[in-house]
């Protein structure tokens, strides 16, 4: 009796906390706000999609100890339970069972540890597929047999479905089989399905999933790869697609049967990726018209090295010749819908790797920083075989050449090679350009295309599309007209001023020859931009400022050894001019008295 007594009371105590919490303002708000502030507490950050870490991640669920009008709230909203939790099984069959009838979430991520107790409540989650609204599966082959081969009914309310075969499987490596989804997954129905990704995991093209979806991320797939009929009716059976990303899942051949050549218009189309062989990637874009604003990257894989004359650079030229921009300047009609190229990267990664060109149509971007943006048009070539160290040369004509630089502004060259690089090759391929204001140079390219500065291009200034140039700022027709004629900022990145690491060859003198040069034929370079360059010192600058203005100089001196170093102060103690006579840096042959101290130097 002493006992129930105290349970009454205790009732009573709890009783009157209930009605003491109800007169907090916080109290007085309607359940529906209250559990959309619970919802937000339980979804990543939304301002920086942050995903939490498990034990974190659930701290939310101390709402439901907090009070008893909270707890009663957050178990009668369905959706605050919509998405288990199944690395805590226990909780997983709770929440399921919580969530009632709202649309569930099923998300196994590879950070999970997938134990077979996971891959049976997993299991039990997907027995709802009625009420599944997304699916997210990373897991191995064996597990992903597991979860899949049973589901062969409809999904209605299904619209996200992502499959990965993980490559944190101890199984897993770059060649291993792909998974091949059931012929009759999920019923062949999926009625709201619009978003689809999946990687090393097979759907036969000619499945009912595919059609009507908006989102199509398919990534190494494994054979057999479609035929060219078979993927063009099948992106014909997508008119609300706008986002295309395929890697290794492209045509191989161009056969067809039928009468007319194949092809299909994607009109809503708003980013394309594809990676595939060089001869997948021109079958692509032969049979595919994009939309002229669409953001396109091709990444392509040359089986030969693209030597002179081969019909791997003429594949490459053939890609190029069917993007959606040059096709669009091919054509009779002039579209407003077409972004001009204003700023171009040409990236040279270095011999037998490969090229990559980059356009937007801003006049800022910042290609080296830590978070670069991305151009909307974005071409990478890349080859197996080193070979001719000239190679990249002919692959930046062949990808420029068709593209439509006459409003080209901003053009950035970066080389890991200076040898990959000619100087009249850069200048007739880009010197004639009539708009180009700014030239960013990084790498070790930098005499080369110093050199380049001071070539003719002729007398009249033409662009690689044939339209002349009107522009007042370049020189009369009677006089030779040197490349970039309308080139004002010029800026000089990680250049090394003493590449060759000889005394007389270095790049100041040629610069400051160019510069001259230039201002004598009225195209003067009004402000020179010098960051991370090595063997430049304050000396050099300021010679370079008696011919520039405008010189912007980070003041970092870089590139010389400790005993340079070392040999510099003391030579600027003593009052020596370390320039005059045949001395440079402390290292004229007066200075070297034996074959140590050269191997010690670095010579």
């Amino acid at each position: 009796q002493i006992d129930q007594e105290i349970l009454r009371y205790e009732e009573a105590v709890r009783d009157l906390k209930s009605r003491r919490n109800l007169l907090a303002p916080i109290s007085q708000l309607p359940a529906e706000i209250l559990c959309t502030i619970f919802l937000f507490c339980s979804v990543a950050d939304p301002l920086t999609g942050t995903t939490y870490p498990a034990d974190y991640r659930w701290r939310w669920i101390t709402v439901t100890h907090i009070s008893r009008l909270w707890r009663d709230i957050a178990l009668s909203c369905p959706a605050l339970w919509s998405k288990p939790e199944f690395t805590k099984t226990e909780w997983a069959y709770e929440m399921i069972r919580r969530s009632k009838m709202a649309p569930l979430i099923i998300e196994v991520t590879p950070n999970n540890w997938i134990t077979p107790r996971v891959v049976d409540a997993v299991s039990e989650g997907l027995k709802h597929l009625p009420r599944i609204n997304e699916i997210h599966l990373s897991v191995s082959r064996e597990n992903m047999d597991k979860l899949l081969s049973g589901i062969n009914h409809p999904a209605p309310f299904l619209r996200t479905l992502f499959l990965d075969i993980s490559r944190n499987d101890p199984y897993y490596h770059s060649r291993a089989e792909p998974y091949i989804l059931p012929g009759d997954f999920l019923g062949g129905d999926a009625s709201r399905l619009s978003h689809i990704e999946l990687t090393r995991c097979h759907l036969r093209w000619d499945s009912s999933l595919l059609r009507n979806i908006s989102f199509l991320k398919v990534h190494n797939p494994g054979p057999p790869a479609p035929t060219l009929d078979q993927f063009i009716d099948a992106l014909a059976g997508m008119p609300q697609l706008e986002v295309l990303d395929l890697e290794n899942t492209l045509p191989g051949t161009p056969l067809t049967k039928a009468t007319e050549r194949p092809g299909v218009t994607l009109l809503r189309l708003r980013k394309l990726r594809t990676v595939g062989a060089l001869n997948e990637c021109a079958i692509f874009l032969e049979h595919v018209v994009l939309p002229p604003n669409a953001t396109i990257h091709i990444v392509a894989k040359c089986g030969d090295a693209p030597e002179s004359g081969s019909p791997t650079l003429q594949l490459i030229h053939d890609v190029c010749q069917h993007l959606p921009v040059v096709r669009e300047m091919a054509s009779s009609k002039s579209s407003t819908n077409c972004p001009p190229i204003k700023s171009l990267l040409v990236h040279s990664t270095g011999i037998g790797s490969g090229v990559v060109v980059e356009a937007w149509n801003s006049m800022t971007f910042n290609s080296f920083a830590c978070a670069p943006s991305v151009g909307w048009l974005k071409l990478e070539f890349s080859w197996q075989r080193a070979g001719d160290k000239q190679l990249h040369n002919e692959v930046v004509v062949a990808v420029c050449r068709p593209l439509p630089l006459t409003h080209l502004r901003n053009l950035h060259v970066r080389n890991v090679y200076h040898d990959s690089v000619s100087s009249p090759t850069f200048a007739r391929t880009f010197g004639t350009l009539p708009k180009v204001n700014s030239l960013t140079v990084e790498g070790s390219s930098a005499y080369e295309l110093v050199d380049a500065l001071n070539q003719h291009t002729g007398s009249k200034s033409t662009s690689l599309t044939g339209v002349a140039s009107s522009s007042t700022s370049i020189p009369s027709p009677s006089r030779p007209t040197l490349a970039f004629p309308a080139l004002r900022t010029l800026k000089l990145l990680e250049a090394d001023f003493d590449r060759d690491h000889e005394a007389y060859n270095t790049l100041l003198q040629p610069l400051i020859n160019c510069l001259m040069q230039r201002y004598e034929h009225k195209s003067e370079i009004q402000k020179l931009i010098l960051e991370r360059c090595t063997h430049l010192t304050l000396q050099d600058v300021g010679k370079l400022e008696e011919v520039v203005a405008d010189v912007d100089w980070d003041q970092i001196e870089c590139g010389y050894s400790e005993t340079e170093d070392e040999d510099m102060d003391d030579e600027y103690d003593e009052g020596i001019d370390i320039f005059a006579g045949e001395a440079y840096y402390g290292y004229g042959p007066s200075y070297i008295s034996s074959d140590e101290d050269m191997m010690f130097m670095g010579y």
